[in-house]
């Protein structure tokens, strides 16, 4: 199966680096996901959001990852616990230092 290219929406980007920078281990899990839905992201087990046409979500852990699939492209709308990420707006909230250090 062929890799789809990937966008990342820049809130969910700047979420991915902090993560990065304060919980790898997080962001490792997180990342790994991606890479997964990239090589293809019509798996049964992402689920097709009931209130949307298009947009998929992949299960990372605690978090979910809001994505949807144009023209041979994955485009990442939203990463988030699995408790709020359906009610955001598309991207992912600014988080403190402190706050990113405790997600797990």
């Amino acid at each position: 199966m062929s890799n789809y290219k990937v966008q990342v929406d820049n809130s969910c980007l700047n979420f991915l680096k902090g993560l990065e920078k304060y919980n790898n281990s997080l962001h490792s899990q997180i990342c790994d996901t991606i890479k997964e839905i990239c090589s293809n992201p019509f798996k049964s087990k992402y689920k097709k959001l009931e209130e949307s046409e298009r947009d998929f979500r992949a299960r990372s852990g605690n978090y979910r990852i809001v994505y949807f699939v144009s023209n041979g492209t994955v485009f990442i709308t939203k990463i988030g616990q699995r408790k709020n990420v359906y009610k955001m707006p598309p991207g992912c909230p600014k988080l403190s230092k402190k706050k990113l250090m405790s997600l797990h």
